[in-house]
């Protein structure tokens, strides 16, 4: 070999073997006692609270990575508001130079955030706090002149988070909303603006809506957060939507949300509802608004309707058919369908229910609080054909209705949205039963299976 070229490979090997030592001085002097404290030290005096952090390395390719972050709940032992794998800063080495520190990258890797609502209905968001403004400092006493070392100004370019999950706790520590699988990939401007695109993988609205691959661009001018393409599916049918958020000391909110063709039947089940025979899709919009801190404040309206749809109808109903053998009372196979909501003041208010089928029709009106509290006053109008259906004392209960083809008879559902009660049965037979039914169904029609085999 030539000895040019040994001398070569033996100023590349002093080379590779100097940068080596470098970088294990630096993690050296990173994972010492005094550096590690004064990392956490750091943190917490800008997000402006405890900090933990398991490690910290530096290596050219990954740049500065910090493991094993957490951020401990104040009013809550042993349970962690913040968690995340790793935080990594990747930053340019010659504006160094220039005073100048420039972070090209700061990605957040598999981040835990827990949003927990107080008593009350207030909204705790462990998000970074502004630090208080500092005491005036005494008159200075003439001294020797400090000699001041150089001031760096920092700038990030671009903020990544990877595979995390938000999860809002209620006041009884149950899980209301869901966010799992987000991506945020955003350019930060020099004015602190940012731009990007934001994906939510998997939804859990209250354990009943389930929607998926939720996202779109969005903007960010330090003040008003944009969302105005929101793309993603919902039970096989399509979601759309904007948001724009609102910072500021009372913050606010507006949702425009708009749903096509949702499978009833796949919805259910998402839902954990036995689905049975549901079979239709389902069109509808959504606008709310509020402070995104207070549940209270929440506000809006809704319109849903059903397209060839067919529904098992109240159990009452569907025993009533059953019994009778009338099959449209145990199956609602609907030729139109609609609902109208309004919300506010802690409630939803059923505005509009509007189900018909082919010989009856059911309507509604009245209060679903936010508690799942009910109070519904609803109508069942049967036509002719099933009015001699119904016959004896059923039929006779019926009154007119402001449809002549119609005769109707109001009645009420309350109690809770998990299990609900009706007067239905009072209202038919003309008896105060109660709620408490029983078997009396099958005792009161226990004759109409003879009646039909003596006639023939």
């Amino acid at each position: 070999m030539p000895k040019f070229a040994k001398r070569f490979l033996f100023a590349a090997a002093i080379l590779v073997a100097a940068l080596a030592l470098i970088l294990l001085c630096i993690n050296l002097y990173l994972q010492s006692g005094g550096v590690q404290q004064r990392i956490r030290d750091t943190a917490a005096k800008a997000i402006g609270t405890e900090i933990n952090i398991r490690s910290t390395t530096y290596t050219p390719w990954e740049g500065l990575v910090l493991r094993g972050i957490s951020i401990p709940d104040s009013t809550a032992p042993n349970i962690n508001v913040v968690e995340a794998a790793a935080l990594r800063i990747r930053f340019a080495l010659p504006p160094l130079l220039q005073q100048r520190f420039v972070v090209t990258e700061c990605a957040l890797f598999e981040p835990k955030l827990i949003v927990r609502q107080l008593e009350n209905g207030d909204w705790l968001i462990p998000l970074p706090r502004r630090a208080p403004e500092p005491a005036p400092a005494p008159p200075e006493v003439p001294s020797a002149p400090k000699v001041k070392g150089p001031s760096f100004k920092a700038e990030l370019q671009r903020f990544r988070l990877g595979a995390g999950q938000i999860s809002f706790l209620n006041a009884k520590n149950r899980t209301v909303l869901l966010l799992e699988k987000s991506d945020i990939d955003a350019t930060i401007a020099p004015d602190l603006t940012a731009q990007g695109t934001i994906g939510i993988g998997r939804m859990n609205v209250g354990g009943v809506l389930k929607p998926h691959k939720v996202g779109g661009p969005f903007t960010w001018d330090g003040r008003i957060f944009e969302l105005p393409e929101i793309q993603g599916s919902l039970a096989g049918g399509r979601l759309t939507g904007k948001l724009h958020l609102e910072n500021g000391e009372a913050p606010t909110y507006t949702l425009a949300a708009r749903l096509d063709g949702v499978l009833l039947k796949r919805l259910a089940d998402e839902a954990g509802v036995e689905p049975g025979k549901t079979e239709g899709r389902l069109n509808g919009s959504v606008d709310l608004a509020g402070d995104p801190r207070n549940t209270d404040s929440l506000a809006g309206k809704a319109h849903f309707e059903l397209i060839e749809a067919q529904l098992k109808p109240i159990e009452l109903l569907s025993q009533l058919g059953e019994l009778l053998q009338i099959d449209e009372l145990q199956l609602l196979k609907l030729s139109e369908a609609r609902v109208d909501l309004s919300i506010g003041n802690d409630r939803v208010q059923l505005d509009d229910v509007f189900l018909k089928s082919e010989n009856l029709i059911l309507t509604g009106q009245g209060p679903i609080r936010f508690n799942g509290k009910m109070k519904v006053e609803a109508r069942l109008l049967i036509n002719t054909k099933l009015q001699q259906q119904l016959k004896g004392i059923l039929g006779n209960n019926f009154v007119e209705s402001e449809n002549p083809d119609y005769r109707q008879l109001p009645f009420t559902v309350s109690g809770k949205v998990d299990s609900p009660k009706t007067d239905l049965l009072d209202k038919l037979t003309g008896i105060n039963i109660g709620q408490d039914v029983g078997g009396l169904l099958q005792n009161l029609f226990r004759a109409i299976p003879q009646q039909k085999k003596d006639d023939k």
